[in-house]
């Protein structure tokens, strides 16, 4: 997986296009830490193969020989072991300044997009009246009506019984 500067541009992209290139990083980051395991697996195989080798050759009177190759092996295996952990680190290191350039360069495109879509689409026939006198608008929809229309006054209730 390569390490991409922050100098260096990507071309304008896409939802899709986003979407492929971390599919692309994510594959790229898998390949790394198989291959990280795949030395792990290979430093652990040689380490016990030499462990089995120390102690066939160990003499029962010579303990002092199979300790010191056994100090050895031990020394040998965390070396390689903490350059292991500082190769994993890099990786780490590398996947998420990839995943950031990325993400940074998407989210510029985006505010690019938004500001030249609102550029274009100036301001839309009859949005300010709608917008000025938004409650009348919007009593056609939910059936409000705007202050002091609340109650529509009653007609008096002229009956013939009520009046003698």
């Amino acid at each position: 997986m390569s390490d991409t500067p922050q100098n260096v541009r990507f071309a304008p992209v896409s939802m899709l296009s986003v979407g492929t290139r971390m599919m692309q990083l994510g594959l790229e980051e898998l390949e790394a830490a198989l291959g990280l395991q795949a030395k792990c697996v290979e430093r652990d195989r040689v380490a016990a193969q030499r462990a089995c080798d120390a102690l066939l050759d160990a003499r029962t009177y010579d303990s002092g020989a199979f300790v010191q190759t056994w100090q050895t092996l031990m020394r040998e295996y965390i070396a390689s072991g903490a350059a292991l952990y500082e190769q994993g680190q890099d990786l780490a290191r590398r996947s998420q300044s990839a995943y950031g350039a990325l993400l940074r360069e998407a989210t510029l495109d985006f505010e690019k997009a938004c500001v030249s879509a609102q550029a274009q689409a100036g301001q839309p026939a009859g949005a300010v009246p709608q917008a000025a006198d938004w409650m009348t608008y919007l009593r056609h929809f939910v059936g409000a009506r705007p202050p002091g229309e609340a109650m529509p006054e009653k007609p008096e209730n002229r009956s013939s019984s009520a009046n003698p």
